[in-house]
């Protein structure tokens, strides 16, 4: 609807204040009609009758008034302190201080472009190629790099570190530093820019063993003095070994058994592999009883040192059977090199698994209440072989055998009470005419049997090969009732222990006056106040095992004097003259010395002066004598103490 059609009403009131008189007039008309009559120039509104007031203009030009426009008081303020000149300074202030601003603004744009135009997040590096890979087979990866950034990167070098595992191939682009690390001189690099490097190498390393790439881009930014650095990583996973690796053992083994596992390898890999180890892990229940070759450290590390491509070897163990029914050993294997900081560099790994058999007839042979012992010449062996019926029925006519077949062994003075020897089958038996309760082993049932044999004094040592002696005992226990067909056709069970005989060290302390390589000088016998000198003259003889590391110490009274002559001329032999202690060195001693080739000799001059409180007794050469080193087969240290008087 039309506003301006709406009808309203106007109501004026005229008041007369002096005669207290009131009129209204009620005017109705349009909107419109009102606008027209307002603005209509013909309608002489202005001259209209209305009552006088001091703000018409007839009464205000009367009087001689004048309007003024109403200001504020800043309006005021200004008008009444600032002059021209005033005004003036300010506008050339203003205009100056807007000329510094831009041209601060200015020089902080440019600085603040110069700062944006270089970022280190702007610049990258990466590797792209194959993440599994057969460690036989070439393997190419890209080194990848980018600079983002407004300005150019110069100095650029990339180091691409690497594990031991990694064998890169030679370019006229890299320079290899060391066995991990790679050096790529780059030079410059320009800005909005990027560029890639092709390597190639192989991966020597276990079945699924990760190795990493890890490059570094070293650069120094245009508009910067220092170095900065971007960085990445690529793992890469190893789908087969270059080392073949096999272990041959049973699958099934009898509780309280001895098995024997060759574990065999093979460089199928394109390179050298130097300074290997095999170290073998053993599942609880597990017993070492020996190994050909022998480990160098403990019971299950071997050194195999360096592999050339295709060769290959192997190792025995013998082990000791130890469980439950159904119980089942692990024997891990693994080939590895020591890094210079211990860490090992794992080329093969592999493990194997034997099932425990616990046969209700069951025998145990301990050898001086062990599994395995390490024994001198001249000591005795002591076997006990306990047998039990774990199982549910009753077996009959019980065999017990112990099998010792030895040449060192002194079968004469074995202690034997009960049993019977077979020198020609170096078998001990035991049957029910020698023990009834053999007769009928019920469930439940056990007891045990004892045997005492001592090593011989001497042995025979007849060529090299006389050496290394190990002592094998195998007892087995049967009955016509007890057959295991699971483990083939035999139906005996067996036990078995080892020992492995130390090598015999045979020393000789001479001392003569009379002597053909060290004139000796002075009274003989000696008298007070007089020097007299005499020759002390050492032989050492070695029997069955090469001994290393061996030393003979010995100390003297202080009244003996060293004299300095020593025969053989350079032997290494010294003196300490504060503890008067003298030192031969013999390094490593072979087998047989003594008996396939000369003895270890050394002769030295002492020299005497008794005095006054020395009775002849006194005068007699005394001598604290250590003989230590470490026998390689045994891995036992020697350490023998004699005195000489």
């Amino acid at each position: 609807m039309d506003l301006l059609s709406i009808d309203f009403f106007v109501k004026i009131q005229v008041c007369a204040l002096k005669q207290k008189q009131y009129k209204h007039f009620i005017i109705i008309m349009s909107l419109k009609d009102t606008e027209k009559k307002i603005y209509n120039p013909d309608s002489h509104i202005e001259q209209r009758g209305h009552s006088g007031s001091e703000f018409d203009l007839q009464s205000a030009n009367a009087e001689n008034i004048t309007f003024t426009e109403k200001k504020s008081y800043w309006e005021n303020f200004y008008s009444r302190w600032l002059d021209n000149e005033k005004r003036k300074a300010i506008y050339v202030g203003a205009i100056a201080l807007g000329f510094v601003v831009v041209l601060t603004l200015g020089y902080m744009g440019v600085i603040k472009f110069k700062e944006t135009a270089f970022s280190e997040n702007k610049v990258s590096i990466e590797i792209e190629g194959p993440d599994v890979i057969d460690s036989t087979k070439n393997a190419t990866y890209l080194i990848k790099y980018k600079n983002s950034n407004r300005v150019a990167l110069e100095d650029v070098v990339i180091y691409l570190n690497h594990s031991e595992n990694f064998y890169p191939e030679k370019n006229a682009n890299m320079e290899i530093e060391n066995d991990r690390n790679i050096k790529i001189n780059i030079g410059k690099l320009k800005a909005f820019s990027d560029n890639q490097i092709e390597i190639s190498g192989k991966f020597y390393a276990a079945e699924n063993y990760m190795v990493y790439l890890q490059p570094t881009l070293k650069y120094k930014a245009q508009n910067f003095n220092s170095f900065f650095e971007a960085t990445s990583q690529f793992g890469v996973r190893i789908s087969s070994s270059p080392i073949e690796l096999t272990i041959k053992t049973p699958k099934e083994a009898l509780d309280e058994s001895s098995i024997e596992y060759e574990i065999s390898y093979e460089n199928k890999g394109g390179v050298k592999l130097e300074s290997l180890n095999l170290k073998l892990e053993y599942s609880d229940g597990l017993i070492f009883q020996g190994g050909n070759p022998a480990p160098i450290s403990g019971n299950n590390t071997w050194y195999l040192g360096d592999l050339g491509v295709n060769s290959k070897g192997s190792i025995i163990v013998k082990s000791k059977v130890d469980g439950q029914q159904y119980d089942t050993k692990l024997i891990r294997a693994i080939i590895y090199r020591n890094e210079n900081d211990r860490k090992e560099i794992v080329y093969s790994k592999l493990e194997e698994v034997i099932k425990v058999v616990v046969p209700p007839l069951a025998i145990d042979l301990k050898l001086n209440d062990e599994n395995s012992v390490n024994i001198d010449l001249g000591r005795s062996l002591n076997y006990k072989i306990t047998y039990a019926n774990r199982g549910n029925i009753g077996f009959k006519d019980v065999i017990v055998k112990l099998k010792l077949d030895s040449p060192v062994l002194d079968y004469e003075k074995m202690q034997l009470e009960k049993g019977a020897y077979n020198s020609a089958t170096k078998d001990f038996t035991w049957k029910v005419s020698d023990l009834r309760e053999l007769s009928r082993l019920e469930p439940g049932d056990s007891g045990y049997i004892g045997l005492s044999i001592p090593l011989k004094e001497d042995i025979e040592i007849k060529n090299p090969a006389d050496k290394n002696y190990a002592i094998e005992a195998v007892a087995t226990i049967d009955s016509s009732d007890v057959a295991y067909h699971s483990l083939g056709n035999a139906k005996n069970i067996s036990s078995a222990v080892s020992a492995k005989v130390n090598s015999k060290i045979v020393f000789e302390n001479l001392i003569n006056y009379e002597d053909g390589d060290i004139k000796n000088y002075g009274p003989n016998p000696p008298k007070t106040g007089e020097e007299t000198t005499y020759t002390v003259h050492w032989k050492l003889k070695n029997v069955s095992n090469t001994v290393s590391d061996l030393k003979v110490y010995a100390i003297v009274p202080t009244w003996l004097k060293w004299k300095g002559a020593v025969f053989p001329q350079g032997a290494d032999i010294s003196f300490n003259e504060r503890t008067n202690e003298i030192v031969w060195n013999l390094g490593n001693v072979e087998n047989g010395a003594g008996y396939l080739t000369n003895s270890r000799e050394v002769k030295f001059q002492l020299g005497m002066t008794p005095e006054v409180n020395q009775s002849e007794n006194d005068l007699k050469i005394e001598q604290e004598v250590r003989i230590t080193g470490k026998d390689t087969f045994t891995m036992e240290n020697i350490e023998i103490i004699k005195n000489y008087r």
